[in-house]
């Protein structure tokens, strides 16, 4: 008997191996923010373990803050990569740290004596400060709490990592006040914070709400990352685990990075394969990243980041079809790849990412074409001895992912409607002239949709469930160009006959 359904689905098969304008594809990130340095309005919190959408940088300060120590906040490199770097968007952040839970923030309060200066109160290198923990007493013998939004007003400004406070009328005075506050202990989120749960009722927390983007934000999570995080084995595999069919529809490609060290020990670019195979970072729907990449500015990125930043790049390009990659792409931030601090002097070229880490399965950066690019289109499941049709470009793992996501979206509409012979054949038409403009625009090498009328297809008809076939072939990417040089003494006759004139 077959299963049961009640709404549009897909799945994704690889035997017989103009579109809309706003994409619904959302690329999620999950990780930590520093959400403890915003002010909350009365009956407000903080968002945790909720899918947000921002769409620039300067919403994406407003919703969870911002800080340039990434490993200690992590949403926060992806936040600069996409938002001001690249200036590309939206994305759909979960935040995991929680200025409320008390292993998340260190238990002892401290109190500091200040004196207003000019009715303002300044307190410097502020950033572990929880805001809303800040309290002001009068250090009298019987003290008297100073009112916030009737004696000062308080906030934190993220470029100074300074909290200002400032009276409101003269409720400060001029005599040294008790301020005292709580501060944020980011080395409190482990790997059981950001995992999370799920209790199959709808209550999501860590990378488990990413259940819950599509009903929050109206975004489909169809790329997923957790820069800082997913290089630990089982954060990855719960990443793995909610990337496929997701509330029981989308299926999502996800940007992950390998650890620098394992136990201690620095990776090298041969360890690197070893602990990727080991540690089950061979999915056929992700592209694993190694190393880091040191950048311009000092800052060190994850490359998975600075991967995905381009790929949305051309996402936003090609109105959210994802048939280009980000490998070959442009990525002048990076100065170098980074190892380790004791790492120095190695420069690793092209042929050396390509033999010890494409052919492998693992993504990195190459300078090529005089300049820094993205290197490596592979999804992790490739290696060179075993690869196939599919696995050696990423972007067709995605494009079977983007064709089954877009019937859901938009076919749940037609669910429990009458359903004639006439609607089934506009709806494989309409389909169909879907599969043609994606190959009208290169995303395609061929596309076709039919009914499926077997037999069994038939009594599955009869209980008003109707499959669509869709076959289709992807546009391979090159994925090397090789000029074959020959000498030849062809030239000398006509350089003799001009002699002879």
């Amino acid at each position: 008997m077959s299963d049961y359904k009640h709404g549009a689905y897909g799945q994704i098969q690889a035997v017989g191996s103009r579109v809309p304008n706003a994409s619904r594809s959302a690329i999620v990130y999950i990780g930590t923010a520093p959400v403890h340095t915003l002010a909350l309005a009365s009956g407000e919190s903080y968002n945790v373990n909720k899918p947000v959408v921002v769409n620039n940088i300067s919403e994406a300060r407003q919703l969870f803050g911002y800080s340039d120590d990434w490993a200690s906040y992590t949403l926060c490199e992806a936040m600069k990569v996409h938002l001001e770097n690249k200036g590309v968007g939206p994305l759909v952040l979960i935040n995991v740290l929680d200025p409320n839970k008390a292993d998340h923030k260190n238990s002892t309060q401290v109190s500091n004596d200040l004196t207003p200066d000019n009715g303002r109160i300044v307190i410097s290198s502020a950033e572990s400060i929880i805001l809303e923990t800040v309290t002001i007493q009068t250090k009298d013998q019987t003290p008297v709490t100073k009112v916030k939004g009737t004696d000062y007003n308080i906030a934190y400004n993220i470029d100074k990592k300074q909290i200002v406070i400032t009276e409101i009328g003269t409720g400060l005075g001029t005599s040294a006040l008790a301020v005292k506050y709580y501060t944020i202990k980011p080395s409190g989120v482990t790997s059981d914070d950001v995992v999370g749960s799920s209790d199959g009722l709808g209550l999501n927390t860590g990378v488990f709400a990413v259940k819950n983007v599509y009903q929050m934000t109206g975004y489909i999570p169809s790329f997923l990352g957790a820069p800082g995080f997913s290089s630990i084995p089982a954060v990855h595999s719960a990443m793995y685990q909610n990337s496929q069919k997701i509330n029981d529809h989308w299926d999502a490609y996800m940007f992950v990075d390998l650890p620098l060290t394992n136990g201690g020990t620095v990776l090298t670019l041969d360890s690197a394969v070893t602990y990727k195979n080991a540690n089950g970072y061979t999915k056929q729907n992700e592209t694993v990243y190694f190393p880091m990449a040191k950048g311009t500015d000092g800052a060190y990125y994850h490359l998975s980041v600075l991967a995905a930043a381009n790929f949305q790049e051309l996402l936003l390009a090609q109105d959210g079809v994802p048939y280009k990659t980000a490998s070959n792409t442009d990525c002048s931030i990076i100065e170098n790849l980074y190892t380790s601090a004791s790492d120095t002097g190695r420069i690793y070229d092209d042929a050396i990412i390509n033999a010890k880490l494409n052919k492998n399965g693992i993504a990195s950066a190459a300078f090529v074409g005089g300049r820094w690019a993205i290197w490596g289109a592979s999804s992790a499941d490739y290696n060179q001895n075993d690869g196939d049709s599919i696995n050696v470009a990423e972007t067709n793992r995605m494009m079977l992912f983007y064709i089954s996501n877009d019937f859901q979206h938009r076919r749940t509409r037609d669910v429990d409607q009458p359903m004639t012979a006439n609607d089934l054949k506009t709806i494989v038409a309409e389909e169909q002239a879907r599969l043609d403009a994606l190959r009208k625009m290169n995303a395609l090498l061929f596309g076709e949709v039919f009914l499926d009328a077997s037999a069994k297809a038939r009594s599955d008809i009869m209980n008003g469930d109707y499959a669509f076939t869709f076959n289709v072939t992807t546009t391979p990417l090159a994925k090397s160009l090789t000029a074959i040089v020959k000498w030849t003494d062809t030239g000398f006759a006509t350089y003799f006959e001009s002699l002879g004139e």
